[in-house]
């Protein structure tokens, strides 16, 4: 019974229901997994616990470091959650590299897009079966 306590509260997290998996343990069957995007010139690779890094497309190693995982935040209106990294490598002119993925309701974990809306901030959208949620469905009306 403890060994199952255990793991519950490390899936699911304590009182406040945060656990490093994730708002509900939702990210633990990602755990180690890497998805990968290409966008212009560039292949963007995003490491669930790991790192993310831009490199050139045909580049097998290296690149640029957009910044380690650092957590996952739960937009409460609409129920949205975005997976953050940060302290990557400094720009030349500006801050460190940081990127975000926002997560969209779909059948399979997948990185969709990519886009860099302000210098050295990274966005991307992924679908995934963990944005399919209560919220979610509340906000359909299903």
């Amino acid at each position: 019974t403890k060994q199952v306590d255990d793991l519950e509260r490390e899936l699911v997290g304590g009182e406040g229901g945060n656990s490093k998996y994730g708002l509900a343990g939702e990210l633990y069957g990602m755990r180690d997994q890497c998805f990968k995007v290409e966008s212009g010139k560039y292949e963007y690779e995003t490491c669930i616990f790991g790192k993310a890094t831009q490199r050139d497309i045909g580049q097998t190693s290296g690149g640029t470091h957009l910044g380690n995982f650092e957590k996952v935040e739960l937009n409460e209106e609409d129920g949205q959650r975005t997976l953050m990294w940060g302290s990557g490598t400094k720009c030349w002119n500006g801050p460190s590299r940081s990127a975000e993925v926002v997560i969209t309701c779909g059948a399979e974990n997948k990185l969709l897009t990519a886009d860099e809306p302000e210098t050295c901030r990274y966005v991307f959208t992924m679908e995934s079966p963990i944005g399919c949620d209560e919220k979610f469905k509340q906000n359909l009306n299903l």
